[in-house]
């Protein structure tokens, strides 16, 4: 907004981006105003009552082009004193859920919230079926991404950059959200935890409320009942996650920025 501009005529006029000009009134010509406008132009917001001025930050409205969520959701969050955790889950930890996480990642920062969220992910062994077990491994632990899943995410701006690694008993205390891809994720995930429970661990007794599986926040593609492993296919198993993830991504902020507004 231009706070002032002078016509053929001499008066001032407010100039506000793609609205017609019209006078400015009084109080914006007045030299209370101009004593302001310094402020006012460093984008900070000002309010003029009987003589008083108070000055304060303004609050950034950006907007997400990926999501279409409007980062007024920012308000939402402004108060909150801890971050909303999300942890995501795959086999491996090297296709769906790294990219998982780095899409919420994305989604979260063009919403202005990046600093509201902790964002992780991991695996449930690769395929090794006693990877929770004392002396367990998993597999690809400590890889990077599937070089096919990070490829295609890069092509849409989506950059993955984290290291495989397998659940741990701590994670279902540190996380609000655990996301599996698929039923077998989520069975695997209950498996351990009864099984570290049974062995002392300090497993949640409510860690089952916080399971989730991805395609339950799609708003697009309803119906779908997983996010399929594309391991073993084409670039088109990648494509088809990214279509799953970025619809889920954005359904799940705005349903974290629905859960903390019903808190307040």
């Amino acid at each position: 907004m231009n706070p002032g501009t002078q016509s053929a005529w001499g008066r001032q006029y407010l100039s506000i981006e793609g609205s017609p000009k019209r006078p400015l009134p009084r109080l914006v010509t007045s030299p209370v105003f101009r004593k302001c406008h310094s402020s006012f132009a460093a984008g900070k917001t000002i309010k003029i009552r009987r003589g008083t001025i108070e000055i304060s930050e303004s609050i950034s409205m950006r907007s997400s082009t990926r999501t279409g969520v409007q980062a007024s959701a920012s308000r939402e969050f402004r108060d909150a004193d801890r971050k909303t955790s999300v942890l995501f889950v795959c086999l491996g930890n090297i296709c769906r859920s790294p990219t998982a996480e780095a899409v919420l990642t994305a989604v979260v920062k063009e919403a202005g919230l990046e600093s509201r969220f902790v964002v992780d992910s991991c695996g449930t062994g690769g395929g090794n079926p006693n990877w929770y077990k004392e002396g367990g491994w998993s597999y690809h632990e400590g890889e990077d991404a599937d070089p096919r899943m990070t490829e295609v995410a890069a092509r849409r701006g989506v950059h993955l950059t984290s290291k495989s690694r397998p659940l741990k008993p701590d994670d279902l205390n540190r996380f609000d959200y655990i996301i599996g891809m698929d039923s077998s994720n989520m069975a695997s995930i209950q498996v351990a935890a009864d099984y570290w429970a049974s062995k002392g661990y300090d497993i949640p007794k409510n860690y089952r409320g916080k399971l989730k599986t991805m395609t339950s926040y799609c708003r697009k593609h309803k119906g779908e009942t997983e996010v399929p492993d594309p391991y073993y296919g084409g670039t088109q198993g990648f494509e088809r996650v990214l279509d799953l993830l970025d619809d889920a991504c954005s359904g799940l902020l705005q349903d974290c920025m629905q859960m903390e507004s019903g808190k307040k």
